[in-house]
């Protein structure tokens, strides 16, 4: 019997949606348990919303702090050795819950969607072999400060130079599994039905416009900007963001911008639209990247985020924009259909339908200890 532990840390929504698609193929595996746990979740209740909002607020208050910090992890040997020890520290506050996990669930196999998680280990638990899943379009230094023995990441982000050298260097075996989401962006549904079960009009071009699951960025701008446009059909999701939401809905926008908050539904909405207008997150990129959706990308956050665009926009696939071009920017997309059939060929060796199988398999057949570097 496998018993697989699959842990994430919750800052954003990425992590966590990968760590759920994963924790569903598992439950298909004959003899094979899961237990999934959030890290973020194990934290004190008086801390827990500090850090989330703390998270938050640097990388929308101060933008450029958060910059600096993720780059100097890249360029700075100690600055990963100081990082280290700090989340070492602060998991001394939660480390009896995760020892009591441990001991009650006895993995056979770790998965984690976060490098900090290994980081988290007691010390008796270090030999039991672990699997790493990159959730954004670059491989940050910190997952090879305690380096899995399986690093799953996505494809065409790893030259095979680089590959070669990780592996020689650290003993890390690197997969190019693509990052795991829901299946169901994978399944082939009509346009024209899913215009159809969402009311949208079958002829005009539909737009998304999103801010990720909290709806941050300047989406107010750039749907201030789209009212220019009434020939087409734009879906403006709000995600979690409620204040957002009120105060779009309060603007009184004409019926060719339509609001929503979270949906559950986004494969249905992403299935009918010809655009996707967003901030360039993991798992919505992963997700437009299955309906083979193309997209305009505004105000990436530093760090990840800036990673993930950079990704879209060499692979062609995606553009940067910002609110004061972003009209232009569509009315060219949809001026040429020649133009759209070309970005549709570049996706098809970007998209990963068996990224979670893949990385299932590979968890299954792991049995090596891991080296530390």
């Amino acid at each position: 019997m496998e018993r697989v532990l699959l842990l994430s840390l919750g800052f954003g929504t990425g992590h966590n949606a990968a760590a759920k698609a994963l924790e569903a193929q598992f439950s298909q595996q004959p003899e094979t348990m899961t237990d999934t746990i959030d890290l973020l979740q194990l934290i004190p209740k008086t801390f827990h919303p500090l850090l989330q909002s703390g998270y938050q607020g640097m990388l929308v208050k101060f933008p450029s702090l958060y910059h600096l910090l993720y780059d100097w992890t890249y360029q700075f040997r100690l600055v990963r050795y100081v990082s280290k020890e700090l989340v070492e520290k602060i998991g001394l506050t939660i480390r009896s819950k995760i020892l009591s996990r441990l001991q009650q669930f006895q993995p056979t196999k770790i998965v984690t969607t976060h490098p900090f998680s290994l980081l988290l280990l007691p010390t008796e638990w270090e030999q039991v072999p672990t699997i790493g899943v990159v959730t954004d379009y670059e491989l940050h230094p910190m997952w090879l400060v305690e380096v899995p023995d399986v690093l799953c990441v996505p494809k065409k982000m790893l030259k095979q130079n680089i590959i070669d050298r990780l592996r020689w260097r650290s003993g890390v075996k690197v997969l190019e599994t693509g990052l795991p989401i829901e299946p169901k962006y994978y399944e082939g549904t009509c346009r024209l039905e899913a215009r159809s079960c969402l009311s949208l009009p079958s002829n005009d071009p539909v737009v998304l416009v999103m801010g990720g699951g909290l709806g941050l960025g300047p989406l107010e701008q750039v749907v201030d900007e789209l009212e220019s446009l009434p020939d087409m059909q734009f879906v403006i999701l709000t995600g979690s963001n409620q204040s957002l939401f009120d105060r779009l809905e309060k603007k009184g926008y004409p019926s060719h911008i339509r609001l929503e908050k979270y949906r559950s539904d986004m494969d249905l909405f992403m299935t009918a639209a010809d655009l996707l207008i967003t901030k360039p997150g993991g798992v919505t990129i992963t997700e437009a990247l299955a309906k083979q959706l193309p997209m305009l990308l505004f105000e990436a956050f530093p760090g990840q985020e800036e990673a993930n665009q950079q990704y879209l926009v060499h692979h062609r696939v995606a553009f940067k924009t910002k609110p004061e071009t972003v009209c232009l920017q569509i009315n060219k997309f949809f001026q040429s259909r020649m133009y759209q059939q070309k970005m549709e060929q570049r996706f098809h060796p970007l998209v990963s339908p068996d990224a979670a199988e893949r990385i299932v398999q590979a968890t299954l057949e792991v049995g090596r200890s891991k080296l530390l570097v």
